[in-house]
Parts: structure tokens; C-alpha cells; sequence
């Protein structure tokens, strides 16, 4: 707790001294982003401990306009996308979250972002004697059956720092989901 603070006051100071204007919301008008977002999705954290029965790897999308931010994350069942076609069934598990929120311009190069959505996890069944067939991606893939679904209302914030002008890296930490997130702002990048 006192490196957090050591580190929260060293980072005032050094933005004070900078001369930067804090909450400069004008910042917003040029927010046009498009990201890609890679973590952990599906665990269940209830204030005392997580529950991380049904966490996964996941991946998914964000978009910002004008400051305000939606994505979604997304963890397939792990034996859905398998190429070996036999009589078993797998006993397997997904998760999704999909949250909005509105990026504060804390600095220049620093946004905070609240943010609220939906959380859901599914348990069920992957046949592997069944096969379907992607053509666009060529690949097959088995039948997945929802046993049970678990659907949760979901809180968080989200840090995002600008580098470079064009470019936003960040991180995202819910109550049902951490990731980070790379995200490119489509009006500056033409800079």
C-alpha cells in the first residue's frame, strides 16, 4: 500500500510540474479507437474470493467514439475447435463479457474509464462425433451443448496510457474479467 501511494503521489507531482491540464474532456472530440483485447475471462470474484471455475483465455474487440467505450470478450469451449473426430463427450465451459463506458481524460496521455456491462458463463457437453464445417477459415469444428448458464452483472475500471499519439495500451480489471487492450485511434493515425 505505501509503494501504491509513493507511486500515485510521484505521478502527481511529475504531471503537476509538467504543467498539464487534468480532466480536459475537449480531448474526447478526436476518440475514434479500434482495438483488440487478450485475457482472462470468466471468473467470479465476490469481494472475498475468486472463483475461477470456469476462467479461460479469451479474446475479443473494443470500439471508442467520442469518449465512449464498449467491448466484449470471449472464451470458446476448449475441445469445440478440435480436428479429431471420435465418440466422446467433453464436459467443457465458455464465458463472455461485454461492457460500456465513458474514457475520463485524466491527462493527455492518460485515460480512466468506469465501466458497467454483462458477464455470462455457460457449462455443457462438446460431441466430437458431430462435424461441421467453416469454409471461411477451413477449419472444423463439433456441436456444443449449453447445460447451464450463469449471467452476471459486471463492474470495472480501465487504464489506458498514449505513447504515441495514435496509439492507446491498456488494461482492464472487472469483476469477472482482466485484460489488456491495444488500440488504435483512426483520427490520428492519419497524422
Amino acid at each position: 500500500m505505501k509503494k501504491a501511494t509513493f507511486i500515485a503521489v510521484l505521478l502527481s507531482m511529475m504531471a503537476l510540474s509538467a504543467h498539464a491540464q487534468w480532466l480536459d474532456f475537449s480531448n474526447n472530440r478526436y476518440d475514434v479507437t479500434v482495438g483488440l483485447n487478450l485475457g482472462a475471462v470468466g471468473y467470479h470474484f465476490n469481494g472475498s474470493h475468486i472463483d475461477n471455475t470456469y476462467n479461460g483465455f479469451g479474446s475479443g474487440v473494443s470500439v471508442s467514439l467520442m469518449g465512449v467505450y464498449v467491448d466484449f470478450i470471449y472464451q470458446s469451449p476448449e475441445h469445440r475447435w478440435g480436428n479429431r473426430v471420435e465418440p466422446i463427450l467433453y464436459h467443457d465451459h465458455s464465458a463472455l463479457t461485454i461492457n460500456a463506458g465513458y474514457k475520463v481524460p485524466v491527462l493527455p496521455w492518460l485515460n480512466v474509464t468506469p465501466m458497467i456491462g454483462y458477464s455470462n458463463e455457460t457449462t455443457g457437453w462438446t460431441d466430437c462425433a458431430t462435424v461441421n464445417i467453416d469454409y471461411e477459415n477451413s477449419s472444423i469444428y463439433h456441436d456444443y451443448e449449453v447445460e447451464h448458464r450463469y449471467n452476471h452483472f459486471n463492474y470495472g475500471i480501465g487504464l489506458s496510457l498514449k505513447p504515441i499519439d495514435w496509439l492507446e495500451i491498456g488494461g482492464v480489471c472487472t469483476a469477472h474479467a482482466v485484460y489488456g487492450n491495444i488500440s488504435v485511434n483512426l483520427m490520428k493515425v492519419k497524422d
